[in-house]
């Protein structure tokens, strides 16, 4: 059995801190219903140039990385009646994941003590930018600017180089958020489960949680200095090879004397030995003396690695594509990424009629007052993003 089955989650996030959340509690056996709007749809689904020819409009790659495994449900929380039917569900749910810009929420009527009020045992994660209160809490950021504000940026880097942030196309503290905090809502539903806790607001600051990422670098006597790769008398670097591979290497003191490198970490001195021979002998030569070597792989290296066993982070879906994989592996059970992404509203008339006992002439209604959504209902414009 899963480790969260017979959970249900109800999924506010959106583009990644918040969507891929709940996407890992749905790889961990959880009910992950994402109510998304018809009136201000996920960013990720008009994420910039991601599209490629051929693929619906609203299911780009990068949402569909995020979202596999979970059922769309279209409700627009800007009415008074689709909040009521969302304060229904939470009654019958047990945890919502949610990365608005703070006071989203309250204005809509649904904060924590409205959730509580309707389930005593509600579990609320808030994943936001800079956490739930205190003089910085209003700010909007991306992984950019987080890993400015939190110190990751001042450390990474080159000796004598500017600070190094890992760029909009990995956004470092918005991946490792949802893992922390898959694992604290995960905790925090065992125990309401066992009855020696009742609901809880989690309130996860991506800003804190990527300081906690620096380690023990907050308590150096000295501003920590960028040494890029350096560590310590050995040689810690990345270099080219012969045949135009690029090989990183980490190699002690000893190991480079086995070797015949004598370069007191200057990875310059080593430059001409790793040039002088192709990838296959780097990689034999410094695992030969005991060192470690590896080829750097970019995408397709790592797809390729995959054929070899691999798995890691990446899965193909039930449908054949490539979405993300699992954190978390649990003995015994074959990970699935269920099933793939979908349209917004795909599963509203199912969703409502199952917890909610909704017939059709009702759902019908909701829907032609834009209260609920299903996917031929879809022509509202994406309106300006309210996530952090």
């Amino acid at each position: 059995m899963a480790a969260l089955t017979g959970c249900r989650v109800l999924d506010l996030g959106i583009i990644t801190a918040g969507a891929a959340t709940s996407a890992i509690l749905a790889d961990l056996g959880a009910e992950v219903l994402k109510i998304e709007s018809p009136s201000y749809k996920d960013p990720f689904r008009r994420w910039t140039g991601e599209t490629l020819p051929g693929e619906h409009p609203d299911l780009p790659p990068f949402f569909r990385m995020t979202n596999r495994g979970k059922q769309n449900v279209g409700i627009d929380l800007k009415t008074a009646e689709g909040r009521a039917i969302f304060l229904d569900l939470a009654a019958r749910s047990d945890i919502v994941v949610e990365n608005f810009s703070r006071g989203v929420l309250h204005r809509l009527g649904l904060d924590f003590t409205a959730l509580k009020a309707v389930n005593p045992r509600i579990i609320l994660a808030s994943i936001s930018s800079q956490g739930d209160d205190g003089p910085d809490a209003n700010f909007v950021s991306f992984g950019s600017t987080l890993e400015a504000m939190a110190g990751l940026a001042a450390i990474t880097g080159y000796e004598g180089g500017s600070p190094v942030v890992s760029g909009i196309e990995l956004n470092y503290p918005d991946q490792v958020v949802a893992i922390f905090a898959a694992a604290m809502i995960a905790t925090a539903w065992h125990a309401t489960k066992s009855g020696t806790a009742k609901g809880v607001h989690l309130d996860l600051s991506q800003r804190e949680l990527t300081s906690f990422l620096c380690g023990e670098q907050f308590l150096a006597p000295e501003a920590a200095r960028r040494e890029g790769n350096r560590q310590g008398p050995g040689l810690q670097e990345c270099f080219r090879s012969r045949d135009g591979h690029w090989i990183a290497v980490t190699i002690g003191a000893a190991q480079l004397a086995t070797l015949g490198l004598t370069v007191d970490g200057n990875p310059n001195d080593a430059a001409t030995w790793f040039a002088a021979r192709d990838a296959d002998e780097i990689i034999a030569e410094v695992t030969a003396a005991g060192a470690a070597a590896a080829r750097v792989l970019d995408g397709n290296g790592v797809l390729a690695e995959r054929g070899r066993g691999w798995s890691g982070a990446l899965a193909a879906g039930r449908d054949g594509d490539l979405v993300k994989g699992t954190v978390f592996a649990e003995a015994n059970r074959k990970f699935d990424p269920g099933t793939p992404a979908s349209l917004l509203g795909t599963h509203t008339r199912e969703v409502l009629a199952r917890l909610l006992g909704y017939d059709e002439t009702k759902l019908d209604r909701l829907i032609s007052a834009g209260v609920i959504a299903e996917p031929e209902q879809q022509s509202t414009p994406q309106k300006k993003a309210m996530a952090s």
